[in-house]
């Protein structure tokens, strides 16, 4: 697996995501924080190009600034709590049209620019939960590893993945030495291990309506698997290929119906439609297999940046430095498709728009950044994107490393950013010290690689909690979940 991040690049076996990105920046992860309006940057390149011609029209930054760094729609009552300016959660309420408005998943949380220095928080047994003094926010502990082995590790199979099913009543995470794991998503019980063989352990993919199905590729077929019944039925079988299907290196999640899914063999490249059984676009590539966005209507390849439609036809190439750093592909409500994103440098064109969450609109290629030092947040250290609260479009959930000793802003950090609006709020410490850790072999098996349920109510991580030699799962149960 390729792996790269702030701190260099590794190989790891058995996990082959790419995992993403940062390398050599120019600046310090010790850098302050200057405060500043949000970065909106606009694209100039739209034109169509087929992959094969090499031609891709680069987007160009023109720096116009508009947002704040708490930017997006003011609470509408605002209290003390004693761990920071918070919203209080309130109850769901209904638009004009008399349908029930979601609620709102920055309620009750911390939305300042402070430092909140960690306190010590004892680690909480299985099923127990207890409260970040300093975010106010619930953490509940729901696995139990054995303390065997080489990396006695149970957590989400990756932050790009999504862990739990559609209505949230299921939930799988990955045991080290045990292979994939299905628990009841509510109560967190855990229901019995899962006989599955995707061609590497992320590349599993909860169905985007139908609660018990979840796709993958078994040698050269795309399955259908039912977690409840066991069984598993073809979907389609790719026979040009000579090898084995996959993902590749750097898998993203499906398209957000589930319908379409970017695939590789041999140095083949195309894009499957479940519903026409059908490869839409196919294209002799070296590298990495497009990542089909939320809409199923663009694609994403990570290797160069480059954005496409369905057939793989070039429309345009983001102005990033690292095109394959640590990401999530989302959409807004305005149903653009988006890249979110950790970006360490500058892009070639001279996009400046660097922070630990950047958005870009695949549509139109604008970019903003919504965490970073033009909103007022420190240079952008290790972590990861998740963007899959496919309920509640627009919102995604960061996970940091930076120092564990935690005394920071972005130390050891969940954040939670509505990228509509640019609203950031912080939901606690998840307390894992990713490569700082010493006492599993592997240790990028301790990054939290945070996940949202698909309401964005809850956020699952795995943690060593302070650098222990084993990693559990746990859950941030926000102020807007109803159990």
């Amino acid at each position: 697996m390729r792996f790269a991040s702030r701190y260099g690049w590794m190989m790891l076996v058995g996990w082959a995501s790419a995992c993403g990105g940062g390398g050599g920046g120019s600046g310090s992860t010790d850098d302050g924080a200057t405060t500043g309006p949000a970065s909106t940057t606009t694209g100039t390149g739209t034109s169509e190009a087929s992959l094969s011609t090499g031609t891709e029209p680069t987007t160009a930054s023109t720096g116009s600034d508009t947002v704040g760094p708490t930017t997006g729609a003011p609470p509408t009552t605002t209290t003390t709590t004693g761990v920071g300016e918070t919203t209080d959660p309130g109850e769901t309420t209904a638009n004009t049209t008399g349908e029930a408005e979601p609620p709102d998943l920055c309620a009750g949380l911390v939305q300042d620019l402070m430092d909140r220095p960690m306190t010590p928080l004892a680690k909480p047994g299985l099923g127990e939960a207890v409260v970040d003094a300093e975010f106010g926010t619930t953490i509940r502990r729901i696995t139990s590893v054995e303390p065997v082995g080489e990396n006695p590790v149970i957590k989400p199979a990756y932050s790009t993945i999504a862990a739990w099913n559609t209505d949230e009543t299921r939930l799988i995470l990955y045991d080290v030495s045990k292979g994939h794991l299905l628990y009841d998503g509510e109560t967190y019980e855990p229901l019995k291990s899962l006989p599955i063989a995707p061609p590497d352990l992320e590349q599993f993919y909860w169905h985007g309506s139908e609660p018990s199905i979840v796709l993958y590729v078994h040698g050269k077929t795309l399955v259908r698997f039912d977690v409840d019944t066991e069984v598993e039925e073809p979907v389609h079988t790719f026979d040009f290929c000579g090898g084995p299907v996959s993902a590749g290196s750097d898998p993203l999640f499906s398209s957000w119906d589930s319908d379409r899914l970017g695939l590789g063999c041999d140095d083949q490249v195309f894009v499957f439609d479940v519903a026409t059984n059908s490869v839409l676009g196919q294209q002799t590539l070296g590298e990495n297999p497009a990542q089909v966005a939320p809409s199923g209507a663009l694609a994403y390849l990570s290797d160069t940046g480059r954005v496409t439609d369905p057939a793989l036809n070039v429309l345009r190439t983001l102005d990033l430095a690292e095109p394959w750093g640590h990401a999530s592909l989302g959409r807004l409500t305005n149903g653009h498709d988006t890249w979110n994103g950790v970006v360490y440098d500058a892009g070639p064109g001279g996009n400046d728009d660097i922070g630990m969450l950047v958005t870009w609109d695949l549509t139109d290629g604008t970019s903003k950044v919504i965490v970073g030092p033009k909103t007022g947040y420190p240079y952008p250290p290790a972590g990861h994107i998740s963007a899959l609260a496919i309920h509640r479009p627009g919102w995604v959930v960061v996970s940091t490393i930076g120092d564990p000793a935690g005394q920071g802003l972005l130390d050891l950090e969940l954040l939670l950013a509505d990228t509509n609006t640019g609203q950031v709020c912080r939901a606690g410490r998840h307390r894992s010290w990713g490569h700082h850790n010493m006492q599993i072999g592997e240790p990028y098996w301790a990054a939290p690689t945070a996940v949202p349920s698909p309401s964005g109510t809850r956020i699952l991580f795995g943690s060593d909690w302070g650098g222990g030699g084993t990693v559990d799962t746990y859950v941030v149960e926000l102020p807007s979940y109803t159990p």
